[in-house]
């Protein structure tokens, strides 16, 4: 496949994703603002790609000290969500907290929990890396109520000096969504997937 054009496609399938699922439904609400400042970070990594590409990745997004949030997008991967996860927990860095994203995540909305890989199923397998020190800043200087937890749950990591409030924001969001979203958003992931399919389609028929 074209590596270039699989890249763009990518990020245009994570654009529409953070736009019309993450802001969309409320789910973070520093995802726009980070979006607007640039303080967001992109590495799409097209297949194959190693684990090596994948530690590297996250480790430019750690250390670049104008990302607040860094997404690494395997993108068009076959990456079961198992896998995914232990290829996150193989990338874990004392400096960030790094959470998967898949678009086969299983869940449903009968818990907070059980829906949280609702949520994540982003068009293309992807790790969010967010730093520690972004975390223990909110902390110290809140931001407006529920910020911080907000992030702190996609973050998807916990540690002993910031508390986890990851079960409250998780029945915040299963709150909104059972209130009558979650039609919605499955529409929205379901188009998100048909359109992931036949953008990749469409580079591989490039190389025909």
């Amino acid at each position: 496949m074209d590596s270039d054009r699989v890249a763009r496609e990518a990020r245009r399938l994570l654009d529409r994703y953070l736009t019309e699922v993450v802001e969309r439904f409320a789910l973070c609400p520093w995802a726009a603002a980070t979006r607007r400042r640039g303080e967001l970070r992109v590495e799409v990594l097209v297949p194959p790609s190693s684990d090596a590409a994948v530690h590297a990745a996250v480790a430019r997004i750690a250390d670049d000290p104008r990302a607040a949030i860094g997404m690494v997008v395997l993108a068009g991967a076959s990456i079961d969500a198992l896998a995914l996860r232990r290829l996150r927990d193989a990338a874990i860095r004392p400096d960030v907290a790094i959470a998967d994203f898949h678009p086969r995540g299983a869940g449903d909305a009968t818990t907070p929990s059980r829906l949280v890989p609702v949520l994540r199923r982003a068009p293309d397998p992807m790790l969010q890396v967010v730093r520690w020190s972004v975390l223990h800043a909110a902390r110290r200087s809140p931001p407006p109520p529920d910020r911080g937890a907000q992030a702190r749950l996609l973050a998807g990591h916990a540690d002993d000096t910031v508390p986890d409030p990851s079960d409250a924001i998780a029945r915040a969001n299963h709150a909104t969504i059972a209130a009558g979203g979650l039609a919605a958003l499955v529409a929205v992931l379901d188009e998100l997937a048909r359109d992931r399919d036949a953008a990749y389609a469409a580079c591989r028929g490039d190389q025909l």
